[in-house]
């Protein structure tokens, strides 16, 4: 994923300079707003109780499924606490098992 090299250098720049690059770009933008402006962890803040949802929705957005993820996720933000949605899996990550 990271071969593209301004990506490289904004993760250099968030995450640090040794520091190895996340799988995906949710994954990146997630991390970057937890350590927020000046690049340093933030260790007072939690993450929200929908960040797994958020993340589904950022992959979909990228693997080319968007309404499904978005859904899910605005329905757990409407949500009580503990009465979140499962979360949505991605056709792109489901694997087919072959029929025998």
């Amino acid at each position: 994923m990271m071969e593209d090299p301004i990506m490289r250098d904004y993760v250099k720049k968030i995450l640090g300079e040794d520091a190895e690059a996340p799988a995906d770009y949710a994954s990146l933008i997630i991390e970057a707003r937890r350590r927020g402006r000046e690049g340093q962890p933030q260790p007072h803040l939690r993450p929200h109780r929908c960040d797994k949802h958020l993340q589904d929705f950022l992959d979909g957005i990228f693997q080319g499924e968007v309404w499904a993820p978005a859904k899910v996720y605005f329905k757990c933000l409407g949500s009580k606490q503990g009465e979140e949605p499962d979360r949505y899996k991605l056709r792109s990550s489901q694997k087919e098992v072959p029929k025998s």
